[in-house]
């Protein structure tokens, strides 16, 4: 979760031994992209991760009021 938008990441391997596809599903759109190892799809996707929940923290909040 990032805020109240949920990311939503998926890897699975195309061939038995590869390549791997890493999919992320964010309010915005889709992120596919392939990789040659797990380990490399997981590292990525950790990047993202980041990338995201950093965003969200750096935006402006706003307070409702009554």
């Amino acid at each position: 979760m990032a805020g109240q938008d949920l990311v939503r990441w998926d890897v699975a391997a195309v061939e038995s031994k590869g390549p791997f596809r890493l999919t992320i599903q964010h309010p915005a759109g889709t992120i596919v992209e392939y990789f040659h190892s797990a380990s490399a799809a997981l590292a990525r996707e950790q990047a993202i991760e980041r990338l995201l929940t950093a965003d969200r923290a750096a935006a402006p909040m706003t307070l409702a009021t009554a």
